[in-house]
């Protein structure tokens, strides 16, 4: 790991950069066809008997969700503040969140749909959690919101048409509080905000190269430019592109990372830092507590403290950082015997692994030694230590942490990757055998928690008349079914953008798709045929 600090003269770079404003960003009259504020009266379905599906009341927590449609009739995609619906997309259009990269959550979300008076027949609308819209713009645009500024992309025009595969689009950055549009560099397709600083991503594609080939040595023809908000540059790098850092942005806020070009198939990994200079090299990745490891020179790896002034070097392994927890470091190590290593931080001790999964919270790592532990990642606090009793001849195991200290193993003693036996571990050591499972169910996913902080699980099996050939049946911790014949259901990422409330998950039952609880009453829900009005023109980018 190489560590340099960059500092260059404003006015130099200033007249080797053309700035424009906003690269088309003209806001617009309000859309035709929008949405609207929505309405404070919702239509809940009702049963046969006229009693309602569900209580509007239940999810009323003001957090904006998607949620998606698919059925005989077409799919849409519903956008929905708390239990209130706010749109319901057409085939032609295109829907999402707006994530917010401090809080990371949604406030907004874009719609796009068809017009052949916009450019590349498309038009663009932000809008709020009342369903009024904000925003307009030409295009197909995709959004996110970085501190207070609203970063647009768009993919590349030919011949008036959208031609994502082709190369690299534009890029818009806009004060949402005054609506203005901020400078943006020649050639700009990406825009990461770090602290004050903006770093664009930008590419010219060469003269006398058709429009709709690829450009074979794009690496060379990209470059980097980092400026203020006014459009003054204070940093360029060549044969150069930049990435947001997704996992613990906040704490390393104004870190981004840039692959540079030394070579025809040679890359460095650099991890920059937009307000003082630093560059350091052979980057990998980062963890919570803002850390960061790296490759050194001479094949080793390093883990270091970036929140620290001196970039504090907590330690070196001789193979790659893989997770980290306060204490531990789980590596990874190629080649012939490839595989996981629990690295222990105070002692130096490492512990040959089975596998390792993570959640948002824990960790879980099985160890050749039959040990089974689940640490909290935000203190490493052992939440379960048991041992697993190995199958004959064990070769291989297949590992899902469930959270809250729970563990699915699927223990194999072959090579055809057949499960053998299947078990569920927790705090308390084996929960349950659930090998009989295996013989019911093509397959079995987790699903949420129940209240009690118990895993729960789905299992898919054949049905003969139904939909699609199959059925779910939602299992408890012991295996034992709690809801039955659902068309499908899945959960959601606890930390996504799109997550539900604890207990709950996205499920189709009969003629309905929606939000259920573990109890299986409806958060919400909405009738399948109701995309059986969307238009006929497909959706940009399906």
């Amino acid at each position: 790991m190489k560590r340099v600090v960059l500092r260059i003269g404003c006015g130099a770079v200033c007249t080797a950069l053309a700035l424009t404003l906003g690269c088309g960003c003209t806001l617009l009259p309000p859309a035709t066809g929008v949405p609207g504020a929505a309405s404070s009266a919702v239509s809940v379905p009702t049963d046969d008997n006229g009693k309602p599906l569900y209580d509007p009341a239940v999810l009323n927590d003001s957090r904006l969700r998607v949620l998606y449609c698919d059925s005989r009739s077409g799919s849409s995609t519903t956008i929905l503040c708390g239990s209130t619906p706010l749109h319901q997309s057409t085939r032609s259009e295109n829907v999402s969140l707006v994530e917010d990269s401090v809080t990371g959550t949604a406030d907004y979300w874009l719609r796009s749909w068809s017009d052949p008076t916009g450019r590349g027949g498309r038009r663009t609308a932000l809008y709020d959690k009342t369903g009024t819209e904000v925003m307009t713009f030409e295009g197909e645009q995709s959004a996110t919101l970085q501190n207070g500024l609203l970063v647009l992309q768009e993919s590349r025009l030919i011949d008036g048409g959208y031609v994502p595969e082709s190369g690299y689009g534009t890029c818009q950055v806009i004060d949402l509080a005054t609506g203005a549009a901020l400078p943006v560099p020649e050639g700009a397709y990406s825009c990461t905000v770090c602290g004050d600083k903006l770093v664009f991503s930008c590419y010219a594609h060469p003269e006398g190269l058709d429009d709709y080939d690829w450009d074979t040595d794009y690496r060379q023809n990209s470059w980097v430019v980092v400026q203020e908000k006014d459009g003054t540059p204070v940093y360029r790098a060549d044969a150069a592109s930049a990435y947001r850092l997704f996992y613990d942005s906040n704490t390393l806020s104004d870190w981004v990372k840039l692959d540079v070009a030394t070579g025809e198939e040679t890359t460095d990994q650099i991890l920059y830092n937009t307000q003082t200079g630093e560059q350091y090299t052979g980057f990998l990745q980062v963890y919570p507590g803002g850390l960061a490891s790296f490759s050194t020179s001479d094949g080793r790896y390093e883990l270091r403290d970036m929140t620290t002034e001196d970039r504090g070097l907590i330690s070196t392994f001789d193979e790659q950082p893989s997770q980290y927890f306060p204490g531990y470091v789980v590596t990874w190590h190629s080649g012939e015997g490839h595989g996981y290593e629990l690295y222990d931080l105070e002692t130096g001790a490492k512990t040959p692994l089975y596998d390792v999964d993570a959640t948002d919270n824990t960790v879980a790592v099985y160890a050749l030694d039959g040990s089974l532990r689940v640490y909290s990642k935000d203190n490493g606090k052992l939440l379960t230590d048991t041992t697993v009793e190995p199958v004959e001849h064990q070769q291989r195991v297949r590992m899902s942490n469930c959270g809250t200290g729970y563990v699915w193993l699927e223990l194999q003693d072959n090579d055809r990757y057949e499960t053998t036996a299947t078990r569920l571990y927790g705090p308390q050591g084996l929960v349950s055998d659930l090998t009989a499972l295996q013989g019911k169910y093509s397959y079995v996913n987790y699903l949420t928690t129940d209240p009690d902080g118990r895993p729960m699980f789905y299992g898919s099996r054949a049905a003969a008349g139904s939909a699609y050939g199959s059925v779910c049946d939602v299992l408890n911790a012991d295996g034992k079914v709690v809801l039955q014949g659902l068309s499908s259901c899945t959960g959601y990422y606890s930390n996504s953008l799109n997550a539900l409330p604890d207990h709950v998950f996205a499920a189709q039952r009969g003629f309905y798709v929606g939000w259920m609880d573990t109890s299986g009453n409806w958060l919400y829900c909405q009738s399948i045929f109701s995309s059986a009005t969307a238009d006929d023109e497909p959706s940009y980018g399906y």
